[in-house]
């Protein structure tokens, strides 16, 4: 008879799944890098009259620090307040989870759609838990599932409200190009700093339960963030130059006055997220706001096909990623 090969104790396969964890922490934060990143880095860079890589290091600060700063009501919701993952088999399913969104994001983002990361993450922890047998929390689930939907209508109408007061504020003439530029980098910087508060910790929820840290309260750790951000800026790199012409040239011409209100609006809105521990989308957030301020504006600048299709990603987003996390957390079950 052959003689069995080598079993691997409980200590080692919880060690492997660490490992695994971790790495698939740092390659969901390149992949949001290359969506949410390389997204509000292009828009940025427009809205803001700032180089890429100057938007893209502001990002790259908010990223590693804000939620060290701030606080990760966001990042608790997602690791608990969603699904139990402190249950049994919670962390593989968490990595389920998490698998489910990376490849709904990776298929839109290499057709160049920036799609909402948050929003993929939250069909797939849910299709994970549900997959898997876990607890579900349905009163906050149907919260956060309901602004992922209507967040970007309510970003859009926001901008569209605020464009016309912002247009009579940036004045004209030279003066007034200084201060409209001025306000817009501010914007920009309100923005990152919404991003830091709210879509960041997506991240930090990840690292916490790759690591087995406590998940009510998450924790943010300067080093993990550091690395995190390492990442993060990587991968906006690698897409940035792939999204930026869609969404700053083939959906919208924002103008300036556009642009700032579209800061504002998008800024406003994580902002409030984020203070309450609501996961929203910046990306979605932005980009839908930029569509609403200069459908006020300029109507004329809007992409009606282009949004139309970017609004059809958006739509798909949380049903493949509940499908995908449903199935791998089906597998889930019958391993653990």
């Amino acid at each position: 008879m052959l003689a069995a090969g080598p079993r691997w104790s409980t200590r080692e396969t919880e060690a492997a799944l660490a490992v695994g964890l971790l790495v698939a922490a740092l390659g969901f934060a390149f992949v949001s890098g290359a969506n949410d990143g390389a997204t509000l880095g292009a828009t940025g860079a427009r809205a803001a009259s700032m180089s890429i890589l100057a938007t893209l290091g502001v990002l790259a600060v908010s990223v590693g620090v804000v939620p060290v700063l701030v606080g990760t009501e966001v990042a608790t919701t997602l690791a608990h307040g969603l699904v139990a993952f402190d249950a049994g088999g919670g962390r593989l399913a968490f990595l389920a989870a998490v698998t489910a969104g990376l490849t709904v994001v990776a298929v839109l983002t290499r057709r160049g759609l920036p799609t909402s990361v948050t929003l993929a993450l939250t069909g797939g922890i849910l299709g994970a838990g549900l997959g898997a047998g876990l607890p579900l929390h349905w009163e906050t689930t149907s919260v956060v599932v309901v602004a992922g939907v209507f967040g970007p209508l309510v970003a859009a109408a926001l901008a569209y409200v605020l464009a016309s007061r912002v247009r009579s504020t940036l004045g004209l003439g030279p003066r007034g190009s200084w201060r409209s530029r001025a306000l817009r980098r501010s914007g920009f910087v309100l923005q990152s700093f919404a991003y830091g508060a709210n879509g960041a910790e997506k991240l930090v929820a990840f690292v916490a339960v790759a690591t087995g840290a406590s998940l009510d309260p998450v924790r943010a750790v300067l080093g993990s963030q550091l690395a995190v951000a390492a990442c993060f800026v990587a991968g906006a790199v690698v897409a940035v130059r792939r999204l930026s012409k869609r969404v700053t040239d083939q959906l919208v011409r924002a103008r300036p006055d556009g642009a700032l209100s579209a800061l504002v609006a998008s800024s406003a809105l994580v902002l409030a997220g984020a203070a309450v521990g609501l996961p929203v989308s910046s990306t979605q957030a932005s980009t839908a706001s930029l569509i609403g301020a200069t459908a006020r504006l300029t109507p004329n600048r809007v992409r009606l096909r282009q949004v139309v299709s970017l609004a059809a990603a958006w739509s798909l987003t949380l049903p493949a990623a509940l499908g995908g996390g449903v199935l791998l957390g089906l597998a889930v079950r019958l391993v653990r």
